[in-house]
């Protein structure tokens, strides 16, 4: 059915989508550590969260300990895991919470100091999501404004790095050529794995993964996947990718390349997600979520894998 190599499948994709991912990347959301600190007199100001489907999002909380009971969430049935113990609260929702949806969380302290509670807005985000936040009802310390410095000068210096790579992909002469230039295909080319047998499927998906291969470059890793099962309704183009590994850590994902829509009449059905990372950032199983525009239509992929 298919006349080319899928490493050279791979070689064309990621060429023709050179120009798609010099585009700086949007984040709505915090990619680190989110500090709020609580004031002692109410400002009315809620702060707002992102929170994203079977994903953790884990608050801790200085110089104030929670009431066991004191803990309330709107639409605690769209909750998977809401734990709470003295100056920790981890909240999952499930799978069927939808991108846009809002929930109200309150939270009640256990001594008489002021503010007494706090309020946040969690919302659904697809394809972000901020797992950890530090809420402070004292004075933050000063090595916690150092730790959010550092973090800060690491994202800058990672924005810096993905932008010396994107001029010198734009720039390179292109085709195979391109690739051993830029310095992401050495002398023996693009490893690559077939996981069409060992990945699992949420029962969710918009559609159905029929064949997918992992490849691993010199300094990225793709999966390439054909997709199948689609009936008549509007065509779905894939617009956002996450990448999770062990211990929630995401990688840095280029935004996905698609031969065309996918629709029941198309020919050409790949997608290939992109993502920076070494080896060793890439050992493990992953889990790979692809959203369309609207985020309403999700495909969810377990147990990925790569050379």
């Amino acid at each position: 059915m298919f006349n080319s190599s899928p490493a050279a499948l791979l070689a064309l994709a990621l060429l023709v989508g050179a120009t798609a991912t010099a585009q700086p990347r949007a984040v709505p959301c915090e990619t680190g550590t989110r500090r709020i600190e609580l004031k002692t007199e109410p400002t009315g100001e809620v702060p707002e969260l992102c929170i994203g489907p079977e994903l953790s999002t884990v608050f801790l909380f200085y110089g104030a300990e929670l009431l066991s009971h004191g803990v309330a969430v709107d639409g605690r049935e769209r909750f998977t895991v809401v734990e709470v113990s003295n100056t920790v609260l981890r909240l999952v929702p499930s799978g069927r919470v939808t991108p846009g949806e809002r929930f109200r969380l309150m939270v009640r302290f256990k001594d008489e100091e002021a503010p007494a509670s706090a309020a946040f807005w969690l919302v659904v985000s697809p394809g972000q999501v901020e797992p950890l936040v530090e809420v402070y009802r004292e004075k933050r310390t000063l090595e916690s404004y150092q730790q959010e410095v550092q973090e800060k000068d690491t994202q800058l210096h990672q924005c810096q790095e993905d932008n010396k790579s994107l001029l010198a992909e734009k720039d390179s002469p292109g085709r195979l050529t391109g690739l051993v230039a830029t310095g992401l295909m050495n002398e023996e080319g693009i490893a690559r794995k077939h996981i069409s047998l060992s990945i699992g499927m949420h029962p969710g998906n918009a559609a159905e993964v029929v064949r997918a291969y992992s490849y691993r470059s010199n300094r990225t890793v793709a999966v390439m996947m054909w997709l199948d099962g689609i009936t008549r309704t509007q065509p779905l183009r894939v617009v956002r990718a996450e990448l999770v590994g062990p211990g929630r850590r995401p990688l840095r994902v280029y935004p996905p390349w698609q031969a065309e829509p996918l629709s029941y009449d198309v020919k050409d059905r790949r997608v290939v997600i992109e993502a920076d990372a070494t080896e060793a950032e890439s050992r493990g199983s992953f889990t790979l979520k692809l959203w369309d525009a609207g985020g309403t239509r999700s495909i969810i992929v377990t147990g990925v894998t790569f050379p």
